[in-house]
């Protein structure tokens, strides 16, 4: 029995020398290892020292605006002038058709933003919205120049000499801001064609160097059958630069050749 208590002894001593070597160890490992970093919550990127709130709505506004193409669909574009000076009539905003410049106000439709080769731009709350002219007054709708299938014209004599003209004795016609203006003094002709009653009171017709009793009859090949034609007549010479009027003057058929320079 003794021999047990005695073994027991020995043995209770050796666990605790070794219960004390093992604390001593961690207190030395605790004193000789590198001190862990604290976890702390860093930015990605250092924040900028002044906010502008404007620039953030500026980004949205660029992510959402979207351009939507004949959404107008109230709005008739008849003619324009293309240009960053450009002017467009359209009808739909009032009684009757009005002429807009570039930056001019549409009420309901916002602004006008543009005026192109075929069409405008509106832009309403960053929502942009194309109105192309009809395809009667433009060969084509993109970019491309203006083709034009010719229509047998029966001309008699001679082209006349180039009447030069500019763009701007062309803008000059829309500053009224009303199409009935710009129709006045013209009318249909019976015999087909749009016949120029009072020069005087017509401004197209004298920019053209057009007499009392001319009956115009085609541009560029085109035919111009009543007064409602007078659009295709406005848009060639709104994007061309070399046109031939042929007109019916005192019964006889005549050409007219005419140069726009800008």
């Amino acid at each position: 029995m003794s021999f047990s208590l005695k073994h027991l002894a020995q043995i209770t001593q050796y666990g605790a020398v070794a219960l004390l070597i093992w604390l001593g160890a961690g207190l030395v490992w605790q004193l000789l290892s590198p001190t862990p970093h604290s976890a702390a919550l860093r930015l990605a990127q250092e924040a900028p020292k002044s906010f502008n709130p404007d620039a953030v709505l500026r980004l949205f506004k660029s992510s959402t605006t979207t351009t939507v193409a004949n959404e107008a669909g109230s709005l008739t574009l008849k003619a324009l002038i293309s240009g960053h000076s450009g002017i467009a009539i359209i009808e739909g905003l009032e009684a009757s058709a009005v002429a807009v410049k570039v930056g001019g106000d549409l009420g309901q439709y916002g602004t006008l933003l543009a005026t192109n080769r075929d069409h405008i731009v509106l832009e309403h709350q960053g929502v942009q919205r194309k109105v192309y002219l009809p395809a009667s007054a433009v060969a084509s709708s993109n970019n491309a120049p203006i083709t034009v299938q010719p229509t047998a014209v029966a001309v008699s004599n001679p082209v006349s000499p180039s009447i030069t003209l500019t763009r701007g004795q062309l803008t000059g016609i829309l500053q009224g801001g009303n199409l009935a203006n710009w129709s006045k003094g013209l009318n249909t002709s019976a015999a087909g064609g749009i016949v120029v009653e009072q020069a005087s009171q017509q401004q197209l017709a004298q920019v053209l160097q057009l007499r009392d009793g001319d009956i115009l009859k085609a541009i560029n090949g085109r035919p111009l059958n009543k007064l409602d034609d007078l659009s295709l007549l406005y848009g060639a010479f709104s994007q061309q630069t070399n046109l031939t009027l042929q007109i019916q003057r005192q019964d006889q058929p005549q050409s007219i050749s005419y140069t726009v320079n800008p």
